[in-house]
């Protein structure tokens, strides 16, 4: 039981660090528990992306994962911008 109880911790931290790091601490407490679980499943890949950079994967796998990276930071910062337009439209 106590090694489902760090692992699980360990992906609550790091989502919070995802969280913190996209600014996404002050969005809308009805999205926030979203946000939070769609955190922790990115939580638990950030390994297979630092695997595939250790091995010998394909370059245009390493390129694949490096576009859906980009891909993901690009939604939280729509997220956080929708947010942001969506509080001052409720003013």
């Amino acid at each position: 039981m106590g090694l489902f109880g760090n692992k699980e911790e360990k992906k609550q931290k790091e989502a919070e660090e995802l969280m913190k790091r996209y600014k996404l601490n002050n969005i809308d407490e009805k999205d926030l528990e979203m946000i939070k679980e769609i955190a922790n499943d990115l939580a638990g890949t950030g390994l297979l992306k630092a695997g595939m950079a250790f091995s010998f994967a394909k370059a245009e796998e390493q390129a694949k994962v490096s576009y859906l990276s980009a891909l993901v930071k690009q939604n939280w910062i729509i997220i956080r911008k929708l947010d942001e337009i969506s509080k001052k439209l409720d003013k």
